[in-house]
């Protein structure tokens, strides 16, 4: 302890403490709203021989409620929308969570939101108990380090992946005329090589359709005139020419993803859109698939391209007379090996509307089976991955030929006191599906039996210093499983038991606790030894420098790693106590401390640790 004396000084400081954060995916992220590609397919494996009570449940977060926004998942992490009460009204949240255990990280308030969650109307339609629960209807989406939110009354957002704090925001109504249309915007940001694609609906001629940087929110193109639905843009690639398409008012308008300039365009053989479309041009090949409810149906064209012109040939349209079958108000379908599976029912329906198959390049019903609603589906390798209306998660093959279930598992229950709905899709990264209802958010473990990668620590445990009694911890980053399992060693050969988490804490440690400290990282893929942390005595403290300048004193405290350094003071040491001044985490470096000088009294000052 070293003690100095000095005039009376009073200061106050924040201590702002950066941490960089990075984790690797264990296989494929599911990073926007329709995965990695835009399409709603995941490349990986899915274990289809569930358990008889249902896939091992990972987490489920009730905070994450209110809204029809998908889970995406990026480096460990996942995101979504929520709306929450804060005091007066709702608001708009981006919120994260630790995509392993659930746990809530950050929640950043990005806008109000104009849903009544409580209501049985608008976003609330539906048979009860499956009534309630309005909110977002848009989807973050994750670009490396970025996390980017259009909210439903238009304005982008982009946050900080590890904090979530604003980078940057640009309302989107007041800079460049963009309107909200009948139940607000649905569309989600689709995000290709650093660019957000968005239809503006701005009155603007040739500057609706839209492309922004994420680095800075600033318009990389802008073209076309053309009035938005409640989709979101799809980036694909055709005849080898990477292209975003939006479905619109009045059609399917595509242009080049890097200039905005207009490629091709696919009248829709029914009127134009008046009141909602919220399902998606789906793509396969050469040929492109759109739906939409409201006495609309489905269509499909061939696009072609010869001589630099462009083409797109209607192949067949099926009107409501066809059936509900092909009828979706905001489900988008999935394509596989040529076969469209879609969720599809009018909107006077719920609970009852099928799961169908539909030959893409001809129109054909192949099968349809009823009573999974207006839930969501994606496609996980070659098969579907089915959110029911009511909370059911289903895995079935992609045949054309009959309806083949794999797996059931009712992931959430409404009842008349808990009311709530599916209106969303699940998601898939990693081995694991993640989905939300408008009450919670779970995810599910589906990877048993699929071979993991061992752990690798992209984190290792620091060395650090503490003084006897205290309480120090030693923490490590594991980068690629969500299955890991630890256990911590002393003097490399002592295991000590039940410290099996990431954090090993020690309570009141003594004089034998001083030594090496490693921790084994194992899953199924194998094991992971991490480099040995030290824990020392702490060295007594000391103040290595001090200068007073006018009223401005100024002392250089050397710390180190671990232990806290307590500044207090006293204007006679004849006083009993000493009057703490501030407390500073030692970082193994020296931390200057500054104090105004108010008066002219003789004050003493001393550092301590703890």
């Amino acid at each position: 302890m070293s003690v100095f004396k000095v005039k009376t000084a009073q200061w106050a400081t924040t201590i702002a403490i950066f941490l960089i954060w990075q984790m690797a995916a264990l296989a494929t992220d599911w990073p926007m709203y329709r995965g990695p590609t835009t399409d709603g397919i995941s490349p990986d494996p899915i274990l289809t021989n569930w358990p008889t009570n249902g896939p091992p449940v990972i987490w489920q977060n009730g905070s994450l409620s209110n809204g029809f926004s998908v889970i995406v998942v990026s480096r460990g992490r996942a995101f979504t929308m929520i709306s929450q009460f804060n005091g007066a009204s709702y608001f708009e949240y981006c919120v994260s969570v630790d995509a392993a255990t659930g746990t809530n990280i950050w929640a950043t308030q990005v806008d109000s939101c104009p849903f009544d969650p409580t209501v049985t109307y608008n976003g609330g339609d539906g048979t009860p108990p499956y009534n309630t629960g309005d909110g977002p209807r848009d989807t973050p989406s994750v670009d490396n380090d970025r996390v980017i939110a259009l909210t439903v009354l238009l304005h982008l957002v982009c946050m900080n992946v590890t904090n979530g704090a604003i980078l940057w925001d640009d309302d989107l109504q007041t800079t460049y005329g963009a309107s909200v249309i009948q139940y607000d915007s649905c569309e989600s940001p689709t995000i290709d090589n650093g660019l957000i694609y968005i239809n503006l609906n701005t009155a603007n001629n040739n500057q609706t359709l839209a492309a922004f940087r994420t680095s800075d929110g600033s318009v990389a193109w802008s073209s076309q005139n053309e009035k938005v639905t409640h989709t979101t843009p799809v980036v694909i690639t055709i005849q080898g020419v990477r292209q975003v398409i939006f479905a619109t008012t009045t059609g399917l308008i595509s242009v080049d993803s890097t200039s905005g300039a207009f490629l091709w365009k696919f009248p829709y053989p029914f009127p134009p859109i008046s009141v909602s479309m919220g399902a998606g041009p789906v793509v396969y090949s050469n040929m492109v698939y759109c739906t939409a409810g409201y006495g609309s149906g489905a269509a499909a064209a061939t696009v072609t391209l010869s001589n630099n012109v462009w083409t797109a040939t209607q192949l067949y349209y099926k009107n409501t007379a066809a059936g509900q079958a092909y009828s979706s108000i905001w489900m988008t379908p999935v394509c596989y090996q040529g076969y469209i599976y879609s969720l599809c029912g009018q909107n006077s329906t719920f609970l009852t509307p099928p799961l169908s198959c539909i030959q893409m390049s001809t129109g054909n019903l192949m099968w349809s089976t009823n009573n999974f609603g207006m839930g969501g589906l994606i496609l996980v390798n070659s098969n579907l991955l089915v959110l029911t209306e009511d909370g059911q998660l289903v895995l079935a093959q992609c045949n054309p030929n009959a309806y083949t279930e794999l797996a059931r598992y009712r992931a959430f229950t409404f009842t008349a006191g808990t009311p709530g709905k599916c209106w969303n899709n699940p998601s898939y990264a990693n081995g694991i599906i993640y989905a939300r209802s408008t009450r919670s958010g779970l995810a599910l473990n589906v990877a048993a039996g699929i071979t993991q990668p061992p752990p690798i620590i992209a984190t290792q445990p620091l060395s650090r210093a503490a003084v006897v009694g205290s309480s120090p911890s030693f923490s490590v980053l594991v980068t690629n499983s969500i299955s890991n399992n630890y256990q911590w060693e002393f003097a490399v050969t002592n295991v000590l038991a039940g410290r099996t988490n990431a954090t090993l804490v020690l309570t009141n440690v003594q004089s034998t606790n001083f030594g090496n400290y490693t921790v084994l990282v194992s899953n199924s893929g194998g094991a992971v030894t991490s480099t040995p942390a030290s824990l020392t005595l702490a060295a007594s403290p000391a103040i290595s420098s001090s200068t007073l300048n006018g009223k401005t004193l100024s002392f250089v405290v050397p710390t180190q790693f671990g232990p806290t350094y307590f500044v207090e003071y006293k204007t006679n040491l004849a006083q009993p106590a000493w009057t703490p001044l501030t407390n500073v985490a030692g970082t193994g470096s020296s931390v200057t401390i500054t104090d105004r000088v108010t008066t002219n009294a003789i004050t003493f000052y001393r550092v301590r640790l703890q």
